[in-house]
């Protein structure tokens, strides 16, 4: 039998995302249209192309006589191996094959020196969640449909032992106005959701209207001895602060505060008003950033059960365009 597990190449490219595809609807037998492209529209030829240049990205395929019959989306992210999409051709299951290309990830994870793997799977697919017990994995979090918008199963394997504890603070500033309390809190009862300790200040000016607010996190895989800080791992600030800078190792400025220096800027209000019409949806723009920075895949995630009615479809396209920026 001529088997073989091979990191992706731009030739295998087609057939790879053909089978992604038919396993998506596979998945998702019976959902709308409008919620299978969702999951599509984050894989497109061009998009692969241009991952594959990209250290952390680890996409693998599985071929037998050379036809692609399985596939790993897989991306790292601050020592977390995320396995984001698998899955084999239902012709050629009951082989071993899954097992195998998972293997390799992992070991691709441990190459590159990640302390844990990671993969959000669907409750309804026993066979996935049989092979990953098999391969190590363990049941982290049960997240409701209510957070993402759809039930899902967080699975871990634990790699190596991390050289420091994982703590991550994290600073949103902005105007009132600007949903940075809803930024806060939704990634708040997201990580939670995921097992995480978390710790949410939330900062207000003794202003009614205008004033500054600001919110400080904290997230963290052991309990959080201290909710407060002197210094972030990331700070995002989407309006400039009359009365203070923030210190942090790492700023992502929204692009007309030219009074900071940052290694990051972003024009959050002015994509927000090109792309869709309106300045009220910088906070969803900065909020998909945010997800891919702290590496939640939303690739699974349905976020329509979690917005408000007004301005829905709007708003589910801000966190994924938020999520995809580039520069």
């Amino acid at each position: 039998m001529d088997f073989s597990v091979e990191v992706l190449k731009e030739k295998d490219i087609e057939a790879t995302l053909n089978l992604f595809y038919e396993s998506i609807e596979e998945i998702h037998p019976a959902r709308p249209k409008e919620d299978m492209q969702h999951f599509k529209e984050g894989y497109t030829v061009a998009k692969l192309r241009k991952r594959l240049s990209n250290e952390n990205c680890v996409y693998l395929v599985a071929k037998e006589k050379e036809k692609v019959v399985g596939y790993v989306f897989a991306w790292l992210t601050e020592g977390v191996g995320d396995i984001h999409w698998f899955a084999i051709d239902k012709n050629y299951r009951g082989k071993g094959y899954g097992h195998q290309i998972l293997e390799r990830t992992l070991r691709e994870f441990q190459r590159k020196g990640c302390h844990e793997g990671r993969v959000f799977i669907y409750p309804q697919d026993t066979p996935a969640y049989r092979l990953l017990e098999h391969l190590g994995f363990f049941q982290k979090a049960y997240i409701e449909e209510k957070f993402f918008g759809i039930d899902l199963i967080l699975m871990v394997k634990v790699l190596a032992k991390p050289l420091r504890p994982i703590v991550k603070r994290i600073i949103l500033a902005g105007e009132a106005g600007q949903g940075i309390k809803l930024m806060a809190q939704a990634l708040a009862n997201i990580l939670a959701k995921m097992g995480k300790e978390v710790t949410l200040n939330v900062l207000y000016d003794a202003t009614v209207r205008g004033g500054e607010i600001t919110a400080e996190l904290i997230f963290s895989d052991e309990k959080i001895e201290t909710p407060f800080f002197e210094k972030a791992d990331l700070c995002l600030e989407l309006a400039k602060s009359s009365k203070r800078t923030f210190a942090a190792e790492r700023h992502i400025l929204e692009a007309s505060i030219l009074e900071r220096v940052a290694e990051e800027r972003i024009p959050f209000e002015k994509e927000a008003i090109e792309k869709f019409g309106s300045p009220i949806f910088i906070n969803m723009i900065a909020l998909g950033r945010l997800l891919r920075d702290i590496g939640i895949p939303i690739d699974k995630v349905d976020f329509r059960a979690t917005l408000p009615a007004r301005f829905l479809e709007e708003n589910v396209k801000a966190i994924k365009y938020g999520y995809t920026y580039q520069d």
